[in-house]
């Protein structure tokens, strides 16, 4: 809903000041979160249509007569084409034109390499905060800092970053594929120690929690409950719905998806310099009520042309539809499957179905609609296991939701009641090649994972894999079915 005109005159009064003494006393924080890739809140790469995003945030923000910083908790690319093309690179080319004062990588961000990790800090013009987070070799990363001080209005506020893998089991280090999250109260009393320093006046830590993970508000109680004095939280956490305060801390809520900015005005003690209250507002980025910035518009679309560009370009022929499902076949999931056994040249594949996201038209193929049928960014793993085990595994890994090539599946009331090879049963002593996603292989009590001799992931992408095989044959039929046989089912 549009905000009422008395709303509306009220947030004018707020922007353009409102007393010499209350711009005295008053920081506004911008806070933003989970734009993953969206440098606007609506509109498909290649539509005309948008709303919101980075170019109405910076209208907004040059509105604040206040001073002001803005800041982001991370995750920058995962949702949208242009994010994944760019590997981030398009979000931090806003975060850079607004600017940000304070910017810190979200998990999604971590499945980026340290290698790409470091080519995206480099595009940074603001240093990337990440206060917990460590490489393999359990050394910092050089190219990301612990924290920083920003100045607004002749004050010192200092900022970090905390990764929160598991809310659930909170304050354990976490192993990542390619980096360490350490316990987050050490990490944060180094940085809280290191900002007191260096002079900061005020203290703000930026949150990023695992997106598909909770954090109730008990969780920050206790994490606060354990830590230094902290002035201000903000944090990525939905259901975070409005401020509350634990002990001396505020804890508040980022705008999320790039629909929206948190507007956090920081009522700071005159003598003391500490923070006594906090006004929260959640402003929806509305384009009509707030305009958008040419130059922001600029930066967005030199991203949505390269992005237009890169995904309309062809991959390959299909001469039949392949969709998601069709009466109790998966033509997309087999036609997957089939690409990864011939790429990786196993004796089986095997891909669950939500591997797919979209299914094919007929006609050709563009890297848009791979794009748009694997974006996930799974890569394939090369796995090594003997006929009992892998029989074990196939029924762990409730069969029903699974694709495969090279072999048949037989279920009975829904449950595998044995599999074969197509030719014969799988010989129980008889050691296997298979090549399956690594989204198949996560997770300690994994039923692939835990029974396989070998297994090493190629760092290979499905959706390469995939556009390999069109790379290798100018058309393709429909997949031949057959491959999961149901009896008994009610």
């Amino acid at each position: 809903m549009r905000p009422s005109a008395t709303r509306t005159a009220a947030l004018a009064l707020l922007l353009l000041g409102g007393g010499a003494c209350a711009k005295k006393d008053e920081v506004v924080i911008f806070a933003t979160g989970r734009s993953q890739g969206r440098l606007w809140a609506e509109g498909a790469p290649g539509s005309a249509a948008r709303s919101g995003g980075f170019a109405v945030l910076k209208s907004l923000y040059g509105r604040e007569n206040r001073p002001k910083l803005a800041v982001d908790t991370g995750n920058w690319f995962s949702a949208t084409s242009e994010g994944w093309l760019s590997r981030g690179r398009s979000t931090l080319a806003c975060i850079n034109a607004l600017p940000y004062a304070a910017a810190a990588p979200g998990l999604e961000d971590l499945s980026l390499a340290p290698a790409e990790l470091q080519k995206l800090a480099g595009s940074s013009a603001v240093p990337l905060l990440a206060s917990n987070l460590y490489l393999k070799t359990n050394k910092k990363p050089a190219y990301l800092s612990s924290s920083l001080i920003a100045e607004a209005g002749g004050r010192k506020i200092g900022f970090f970053s905390l990764i929160i893998s598991s809310p659930s089991s909170p304050n354990n280090p976490r192993y990542l594929p390619n980096y360490k999250l350490e316990k987050e109260t050490y990490e944060a009393q180094k940085a809280i120690k290191a900002l007191r320093d260096g002079g900061a006046q005020l203290i703000v830590l930026l949150l990023s929690v695992n997106p598909k993970e909770r954090a109730p508000q008990a969780f920050f109680r206790n994490l606060l409950a354990l830590l230094p004095r902290i002035d201000l939280v903000i944090t990525d956490e939905p259901a975070i719905k409005k401020p509350f305060r634990t002990d001396r801390a505020w804890v508040a809520g980022a705008g999320l998806g790039l629909a929206s900015a948190a507007r956090l005005a920081l009522k700071v003690d005159r003598a003391t310099g500490r923070l006594k209250d906090l006004d929260w507002e959640l402003l929806r980025l509305d384009a009509a009520e707030y305009g958008e910035d040419p130059g922001m518009l600029k930066v967005i679309d030199g991203y949505r042309k390269s992005a237009a560009a890169h995904f309309s370009k062809r991959a390959g022929f299909l001469a039949s539809a392949l969709p998601l499902s069709d009466r109790d076949l998966t033509p997309a999931a087999d036609f997957t499957a089939d690409c990864m056994r011939r790429w990786a040249r196993t004796d089986a594949a095997v891909v669950g179905l939500r591997e797919t996201a979209a299914g094919f038209s007929s006609g050709t193929v563009t890297a848009g609609d791979l794009y748009a049928a694997f974006p996930q960014d799974s890569s394939v793993v090369f796995v090594k296991i003997r006929g009992d085990d892998l029989e074990r595994a196939l029924a762990g890994l409730q069969p029903g939701e699974i694709s495969v090539s090279g072999l048949r599946l037989f279920l009975k009331d829904g449950a595998l009641e044995r599999a074969d090879t197509g030719s014969g049963p799988l010989a129980p002593g008889h050691i296997y090649r298979l090549a399956v996603p690594d989204s198949l292989v996560t997770g300690r009590e994994n039923p692939l994972l835990s029974s396989a001799m070998e297994f090493a992931n190629s760092r290979q992408n499905l959706r390469e894999v995939v556009r390999w095989c069109f790379s290798r044959q100018s058309s393709f039929a429909r997949p031949a079915g057959g491959r999961i046989i149901r009896s008994g089912d009610r």
